[in-house]
């Protein structure tokens, strides 16, 4: 069996390390992986191309041969209010993500969206179901539910198979302690292995799914959106509570 070629994009960032990590573990030997980079610097022991979302053609070019991109790049500073900010990385990025997905001939492309999306609604309220309207608190949220319907039109008018994973919270293992001790709310934490399970699952699923909007979220005790869908769509299946997690945490440090 011929393994898939994934080129993941905006791994050197807050969450990509970490979440490579969880690949070199559990699923490194499912398909070939190459890490797309903006600066030219080593990257452990992958293969590495250069890329540049602000160039169309370019990235078209080295689109080419790929079956699946996941992407995690963007202005993710969800108190930044000088819109101009997100612009370049967050919508014209988003488009030329996908229209250089479509011009290559790449099958799907996996795209972290967040929680704000739909963070407007309450806390205690009705689990956020992935056909909720989106709700989104600040320009960051806004910019999340452009790169959702985008996603929407290039799986619909073109094809192409277009997931979006609406992130939570994220804890990577080395940063444990420190969210727990300083989060007062655990209903939309994900995990370290829990998040790249969910994109492991995306990246395998079947090819007739062509559009889906994914609950970014591990398995916690309150949960902010709903998991069924998700489950569903993808045979996600957490292992992590963040609520027990946080709660192992604040007995060893107390």
């Amino acid at each position: 069996m011929i393994k898939k070629k994934v080129l993941f994009i905006g791994f050197t960032g807050r969450i990509g390390p970490s979440l490579l990590e969880e690949y070199n573990l559990k699923y490194k030997d499912y398909y070939d992986v190459v890490i797309g980079i903006n600066k030219t610097k080593p990257f452990g022991d992958y293969e590495i191309v250069k890329i540049n979302l602000s160039d169309l053609d370019d990235l078209t070019s080295v689109f080419v041969g790929f079956d699946v991109v996941v992407n995690l790049v963007a202005n993710a500073d969800e108190k930044d209010e000088n819109f101009m900010n997100f612009v370049e990385p967050n919508l014209i990025g988003v488009y030329n993500l996908l229209e250089a997905a479509k011009r290559a001939g790449v099958k799907r492309v996996i795209s972290a969206s967040s929680v704000h999306a739909i963070r407007g609604y309450p806390l205690n309220g009705e689990m956020v179901k992935m056909n909720f309207a989106p709700k989104p608190l600040n320009y960051y949220g806004a910019t999340k539910v452009f790169l959702e319907a985008m996603c929407h039109v290039y799986a619909h008018a073109y094809g192409l198979s277009c997931i979006a994973i609406r992130i939570g919270a994220y804890v990577s293992n080395d940063m444990r302690q420190k969210v727990c001790l300083t989060r007062d709310n655990f209903d939309y934490v994900i995990s370290q292995r829990d998040l790249a399970q969910l994109i492991h699952r995306s990246i395998i699923a079947p090819d007739s799914l062509k559009y889906a909007v994914l609950a970014g979220s591990s398995n916690n005790s309150k949960k902010f959106m709903s998991l069924e869908e998700t489950k569903k769509l993808v045979g996600y299946e957490p292992e992590d509570d963040g609520y027990e997690m946080c709660n192992i945490v604040k007995k060893d440090v107390f």
